[in-house]
């Protein structure tokens, strides 16, 4: 199965374009997890916060979904994005192999 479940926040404000009759949103989603030390523990910094590490995910949205993303969201709103990922490659402009991932969502749920 090819199935992606995140809940994060928007990293940034969405980003519509279209593509013929198709339109095209692209947004990144920051998640956040509990950063491990050497021993694979968990810990806390000076202020008794657990240290989290984020990482940042392409979530691209199409048609309806991505006016509906694209439209009265924002940077920091939390998300919750259920999709497949999708791997691509190219060539650069030197001829190097280049591939990314991406997140194709089918449905996308704001709070």
């Amino acid at each position: 199965m090819n199935n992606v479940n995140l809940v994060g926040r928007l990293a940034r404000d969405p980003e519509l374009r279209q593509a013929g009759d198709t339109n095209i949103a692209t947004v990144f989603v920051a998640t956040d997890r509990p950063k491990l030390n050497k021993e694979g523990r968990t810990y806390k910094d000076g202020s008794g916060f657990t240290v989290k590490e984020t990482e940042f995910h392409k979530v691209t949205c199409f048609n309806g979904l991505a006016k509906a993303v694209s439209g009265a969201r924002k940077k920091g709103d939390l998300v919750a994005v259920e999709g497949r990922l999708h791997y691509t490659k190219w060539q650069d402009r030197d001829g190097n192999d280049r591939y990314g991932c991406e997140i194709i969502a089918d449905r996308v749920e704001f709070y």
